[in-house]
């Protein structure tokens, strides 16, 4: 019972660790904290899903913000364009009064465009600031933008009319009929939007690009040139082409930027901001989880899973653990164990402890009664058993004396099987009282004990027999082992009656003890016989039908011992043999 005590408190031996009480109570805890923790999980997740919109938002209106001075050249640029394109009609044909009305525009401009003019679809320009016919039929910018055929801006590094780099806000113009004539281009310097963007905005550092509805870059802080490094490596600039939006990617030089699109000309020009990102781009979704908000209650909850295992290691399980191994000490070698220092345990186990303490004492003091008693018991046994051996061997002696002055042979031999049957009696006890364990006798050298005296009762003039003993180690309840010698000797006596030679003139005797299995226990006495012999004993009845008083002693021997006896008389053996059950040894309630 302690045993299993000690096993339910350690969780130690064959015991899975799982069912220790530190891991019980961690299992308990996490499900109870399971439903809080993935509250706070999804909370977290969804706050910062807002807060990643918010951020969102706000690079955008950054973006928005800094490419303020883009959009608003590029929208004065489509105002001024409407307007010229509905002066057209009254200006005709007179290049002179074109020249006047554009440079005009110019002037009151004050330096915002190089350029304005109308460029008819052959591409030969006579109504322009320039005052003086250009045919730019072949240039590469005029054929692109006469077929787009609705209000563009696109890039023109050369600059055929403005002479040098701008961008050309084109607006298409259509004749009172609907047909499609030429477009009003003006010009915007490339320089005054070169401006370097690389600065600190809201904290972090950005670039800013402009991109047409084509996907050509128009502007961008530093050079034109080197944009295309600085732009997402994963895809092209008409990809980001839309509505607003923000996302991360590394550009194609490797570097990892947070990028944001909004467009400041609707469906024509779209700004894109390429900004530092605050602790890099978390590409896979274990870095981006390891990095995340929702990482925290989660490490939370495991840090009180932790911390309530230690707590409950420290202030219970490691004194349960000493408790326990007082126990264990105790149930090895009744070690008492000793008092633990005052405070060390808290008070509930204080009291197991010393419940415990008090316990092993008592039951120390009672086992040690309990030895006194059972060695007076045994000692008081022994002595019992030695006065009986003593008494018996009296008898004996006085026995032998009245048989030997006795001058009648039948007389003689009914006393000397009387001595016979005494002494092997007298044998019995003093095994029994030289045995450690008086509860258990070793069968088998008690029958070695009592079957050795009587090979020197032979009949007279027959020769010696070859005694064969082959006995198993069969440990008997005095109960058993009594019967089992004394039957023993009353087979023995009988078979030593009628002991002859067998057909090869051979004379043995054989004495067996075997084990058969789940307590089953056989004993046997075999002798050779002549096949001459006459039937009968000393009166002259045979005793194999059971007449004699040897064999009425054997029936009933065989009786105590619960068994089944069976004789056989053949031809050159005579055999006895009785099978029966051993008592079990189990101490009472083992079972149970």
């Amino acid at each position: 019972m302690i045993g299993a005590f000690r096993s339910r408190l350690t969780g130690r031996g064959d015991k899975p660790f799982w069912r220790s009480l530190s891991v019980r109570l961690a299992i308990l805890l996490s499900v109870a904290l399971l439903p809080l923790g993935m509250i706070a999980v999804s909370q977290t997740w969804r706050l910062e899903r807002e807060l990643g919109e918010v951020n969102a938002l706000t690079l955008i209106s950054f973006t928005a913000q800094v490419a303020s001075q883009e959009r608003e050249r590029i929208e004065a640029a489509f105002g001024a364009a409407n307007g010229l394109a509905a002066s057209l009609p009254e200006l005709g044909d007179d290049p002179e009064r074109c020249e006047r009305v554009f440079s005009a525009f110019l002037e009151e401009a004050r330096g915002r465009f190089s350029f304005a003019g109308f460029v008819p679809r052959s591409g030969i320009v006579s109504c322009s600031s320039v005052g003086e016919v250009a045919d730019i039929s072949d240039f590469g910018t005029f054929k692109e933008v006469v077929e787009i055929r609705e209000r563009a801006v696109t890039l023109d590094q050369v600059g055929r009319l403005s002479g040098e780099a701008v961008l050309v806000v084109s607006l298409p113009v259509h004749a009172d009929d609907g047909t499609y004539e030429g477009f009003v281009a003006i010009s915007i310097p490339h320089n005054d939007l070169e401006s370097p963007y690389a600065e600190i905005i809201g904290g972090r550092e950005m670039d800013l690009f402009t991109i047409n509805n084509a996907g050509e870059v128009l502007t961008a802080s530093g050079s034109v040139e080197t944009a295309a490094d600085r732009l997402p490596a994963d895809r092209t600039a008409e990809d980001l082409l839309g509505g607003a939006s923000r996302f991360s990617a590394r550009n194609g030089l490797g570097q990892d930027r947070v990028y944001s699109v909004v467009p400041i000309v609707e469906g024509t020009v779209y700004a894109v901001g390429a900004w530092r990102p605050e602790h890099g781009i978390r590409s896979d979704t274990a870095m981006r989880f390891l990095w995340s908000p929702a990482l925290f209650p989660i490490v939370m909850w495991a840090a009180s899973l932790v911390l309530v295992i230690m707590a409950v290691e420290w202030l219970l399980v490691r004194h349960v653990r000493v408790i326990a191994d007082q126990m264990r000490r105790f149930g090895r070698n009744r070690a008492l164990p000793a008092a633990l220092p005052e405070g060390r345990l808290p008070n509930e186990l204080q009291a197991i402890e010393e419940e415990f303490v008090l316990m092993a004492a008592r039951l120390i003091r009672d086992e040690a009664e309990l030895l006194d008693t059972m060695h007076d018991k045994d000692v008081l046994l022994k002595e019992v058993h030695h006065r009986v051996k003593n008494n018996l061997q009296l008898i004996s002696s006085i026995v032998n004396m009245q048989a030997r002055r006795t001058s009648s042979k039948p007389t003689r031999a009914a006393l000397e099987s009387v001595n016979r049957r005494v002494s092997s009696m007298a044998t019995v006890h003093r095994r029994l009282y030289q045995a450690e364990n008086l509860g258990q006798v070793r069968a088998d050298e008690l029958l070695r004990d009592v079957v050795a005296p009587l090979t020197d009762l032979a009949q007279p003039g027959k020769s010696r027999p070859r005694v064969e003993l082959r006995l198993d180690p069969v440990v008997l309840y005095p109960d058993q082992a009594v019967p089992a010698a004394l039957l023993v000797v009353e087979a023995v006596t009988n078979a030593l009656k009628y002991l002859g030679p067998d057909s090869t003139g051979d004379t043995w005797l054989r004495v067996g003890l075997e084990d058969l299995s789940e307590d089953r226990v056989q004993l046997y006495v075999q002798s050779s016989q002549s096949p001459e012999a006459p039937d009968g004993d000393a009166a002259g009845e045979p005793e194999i039908a059971g007449t004699g008083l040897g064999n009425q002693l054997i029936t009933a021997f065989s009786r105590q011992l619960g068994g089944e006896l069976e004789v056989e008389d053949a031809e050159e053996v005579y055999s006895l043999r009785v099978t029966f059950t051993a008592a079990s040894f189990e101490p009472e309630g083992a079972a149970a």
